[in-house]
């Protein structure tokens, strides 16, 4: 695919809108559920109820993401700001593609929107399946790095966490841009 962000759009979640979501989340998920049988952990066995927790919990954004106008899948960023510890880092958590749209490019296009939603981040945060090359792959090509050994869900799976630091440098920038307030 050609570069097609602009085909790529995020829309906030409403609560009446929890059942759409929750269906993409277990098309998008059951795939590596069936793999890992990884019952505690994975997205494709979170109840409904759960979702729609997310999508109206405080400190947190749950969009669609939106590809020619059609939804494919969801991402959710957790803010931990005001807190002396967590000030202006944020996790995403998390980030989805029904199997049809996925290897296309376009999660890392939906990584970089939120990057640009965000700008006052310092640092992000997220966690992946160590065994999924691709996704350790897409992670590490947005400028997230491993850090850690990774927690041992089972026999089969590791999770393992990414951290992006955001650069004063690319902070400056934003600033001079008028991006930060």
């Amino acid at each position: 695919m050609s570069d097609f962000a602009e085909f790529i759009e995020l829309k906030l979640v409403t609560e009446d809108e929890a059942e759409c979501l929750y269906r993409l989340q277990v098309e998008a998920f059951m795939p590596l559920y069936e793999k890992y049988q990884d019952d505690d952990t994975s997205p494709a066995k979170e109840s409904l109820e759960r979702v729609r927790e997310k999508i109206i919990e405080k400190n947190s954004d749950f969009y669609f993401i939106i590809f020619h106008g059609e939804k494919i899948g969801g991402v959710r960023v957790r803010r931990h700001q005001g807190k002396r510890v967590y000030e202006n880092v944020n996790w995403i958590s998390p980030v989805f593609v029904i199997p049809e749209f996925q290897n296309k490019g376009i999660a890392s296009k939906v990584i970089e929107q939120l990057f640009a939603l965000y700008p006052n981040t310092i640092e992000w945060r997220l966690d992946t399946i160590k065994q999924e090359a691709g996704n350790c792959h897409l992670y590490e090509k947005c400028g997230f790095v491993r850090a850690g050994d990774g927690i041992v869900v089972n026999e089969k799976m590791t999770l393992v966490d990414y951290v992006k630091i955001v650069p004063e440098d690319e902070k400056l920038e934003k600033f001079k841009e008028g991006d930060l307030k």
